[in-house]
């Protein structure tokens, strides 16, 4: 286990013993921050660094202030609680198909990214489905979140898992 997952693990069962559970098993990590079990059968998730944790944090806020759970039949983990101190976001585990990893979502407003960054990065994404029918589903479901005024930019088959 890396240095920085042994410290994010150390937030993340710090944040969950304050609330009465325990850590039970790891979920998963990547760029932003590292994913556990709790007793409660919750998933908490400890992030590294400060921007990311608040657009993680802020994507599920409005997703639960206007009780979104599922997006065009993909489960949408739900707020439980978060800390802001601690940078850890509590939410419910969710099975494919879902969407998860919110931490690369913009609310209310898209990144100053040019054009062709723009460009590359759906021509990118398209690539790693495994079909035009899969890409075709994640486009609309971007879109359906866009309408909820979430912008997501981490499209790819770990986090927009598909129910086959």
């Amino acid at each position: 286990m890396t240095t920085l997952r042994n410290q994010l693990k150390s937030v993340a069962a710090e944040y969950a013993q304050e609330r009465g559970k325990y850590l039970t098993r790891f979920l998963g990590d990547g760029n932003d921050g590292a994913v556990w079990e709790t007793s409660n059968s919750t998933a908490v998730k400890a992030l590294e660094r400060r921007d990311s944790y608040v657009r993680e944090r802020d994507a599920y806020l409005r997703l639960r202030d206007h009780e979104v759970n599922e997006v065009r039949g993909f489960a949408v983990p739900f707020l439980i609680d978060y800390d802001d101190t601690k940078q850890v976001v509590e939410i419910t585990v969710v099975f494919p198909p879902c969407i998860i990893d919110f931490a690369k979502a913009y609310v209310d407003r898209t990144p100053d990214y040019t054009p062709e960054v723009l460009r590359d990065w759906k021509n990118e994404a398209a690539e790693m489905f495994d079909s035009d029918n899969e890409w075709e589903e994640v486009e609309r479901l971007l879109h359906a979140l866009e309408v909820q005024g979430i912008f997501y930019f981490d499209a790819k088959p770990g986090n927009i898992r598909f129910g086959k």
